[in-house]
């Protein structure tokens, strides 16, 4: 890892800032945990983007996508042509009007997020397993009171 993202954040009075600090820093080292298995995804960062998004929404109209990444509507129909030809993601009709197209991942597509984040997980389980009983309860306690306010 590189001596930047492991430097420790600068101290500040501001409880809230500290943790803060930290977090950033957590999630910087979470992020490249596995770099490698990344750098081998061969699509650009609008077509990962869109994959991000239908990943959350399950399926959904061009139209819907293009006005959740704030692009244009061609633009979406081009980027899911190519996620189309890679495997990435299918077209089919929406169950609810079969005059309107739906996009969805594929199988390759789901699978191809889910190691991506899964080898995430899998490092941060890693390093949760080097805290003790009474650090790991602490930690759960603060994460418990962050999702319930988010």
């Amino acid at each position: 890892m590189s001596h930047v993202i492991d430097a420790a954040p600068p101290a500040t009075q501001d409880p809230r800032a500290e943790v803060s600090l930290r977090f950033e820093r957590l999630i910087r080292l979470v992020s490249v945990a596995d770099a490698q298995a990344w750098m081998g995804l061969d699509i650009t960062m609008p077509q990962f983007k869109a994959m991000l998004l239908l990943w959350y929404l399950q399926r959904a109209r061009v139209g819907v996508l293009a006005e959740q990444l704030g692009v244009h509507v061609s633009n979406v129909s081009g980027i899911i042509d190519r996620l189309v030809e890679a495997g990435f993601v299918c077209r089919e009709e929406d169950a609810a009007d079969r005059r309107l197209v739906v996009t969805r991942l594929t199988p390759q597509g789901e699978g191809t997020l889910a190691r991506l984040y899964g080898n995430r997980g899998a490092h941060l389980r890693t390093r949760l397993d080097r805290l003790s009983e009474s650090e790991l309860q602490g930690l759960q306690t603060g994460l418990e009171a962050l999702l319930a306010r988010w």
